[in-house]
């Protein structure tokens, strides 16, 4: 008698476990940004994205499972036009609408960055407005678009020369193929934290050009999905793990509040 009930509350308990596994629903991942800090390893995806994949699985253990999938920037596109249901990883407010767009679902900030200017330090740039920026041999990234000047780029008042990542940006401007570069802060002091010939040649623009954040971004119809991360994301700017984690590629956690 006391053998069978032994096996009745083992055999619970794989159906609870069973339950529990299934009860976990899968949230895909979706990031376009192959790129330091957020990836800093393409063989092993390992970077800050999928850090903040990792910490997002334990905090939800059990009610979701996030899964990381990288993608194109124009497939990323393509999918979200088509109505794919997934979370954007480190969306920046100023593009899709913003948080206050309404198209989108967005957590509270992660990260607060901005589009530095970047210059040699043997020849430095100052940016003082769009018209600082006509005749200079301009880089940028490929597929980005910059609201500050995006008039005078239609317009052709500024001549951007694109690429494809933010190390062959540095590159172009280090050979003096370029005279300036625009990269994201958050780019911007990994490349100097983990190389010191940037820290020394250099020259950061003491006007940038846009702030934004960075947040999960969500497709409409995942209202619960978002409101369940939402609490998660509120917690991690004093969360000492998440803190130690952002320290190491030089970063803190945003300053600005949810919008």
């Amino acid at each position: 008698m006391q053998h069978a009930k032994r096996l009745l509350l083992a055999l619970g308990l794989i159906l609870l476990g069973m339950q529990s596994a299934r009860a976990a629903q899968v949230i895909e991942a979706w990031s376009y940004y192959p790129a330091p800090p957020f990836q800093t390893d393409p063989a092993t995806n390992a970077g800050l994205t999928a850090d903040l994949v990792s910490y997002l699985n334990k905090a939800l253990a059990g009610r979701y499972e996030i899964r990381l999938v990288l993608l194109p920037r124009a497939r990323l596109n393509m999918m979200l036009e088509n109505g794919g249901k997934a979370m954007i990883v480190f969306a920046p407010s100023a593009i899709f609408g913003g948080p206050g767009g309404g198209r989108y679902l967005w957590s509270s900030p992660l990260l607060d960055d901005r589009q530095e200017l970047l210059s040699r330090t043997n020849r430095p740039f100052e940016f003082t407005g769009p018209a600082s920026l006509f005749n200079m041999h301009f880089g940028a990234m490929l597929g980005h678009a910059y609201p500050v000047i995006e008039k005078e780029l239609e317009t052709g008042q500024i001549h951007a020369d694109r690429a494809t990542s933010e190390s062959s940006l540095l590159n172009m401007l280090l050979a003096s193929h370029a005279d300036v570069v625009t990269i994201p802060a958050t780019a911007a002091r990994y490349f100097v934290r983990a190389h010191p010939v940037y820290r020394q040649r250099l020259h950061f623009s003491r006007q940038h050009l846009g702030s934004y954040t960075r947040h999960l971004m969500f497709q409409q119809g995942m209202k619960k999905e978002r409101d369940d991360v939402e609490l998660v994301v509120r917690r991690m700017k004093t969360d000492p793990a998440w803190i130690a984690t952002l320290k190491k590629y030089g970063l803190e956690p945003a300053e600005s509040k949810a919008e």
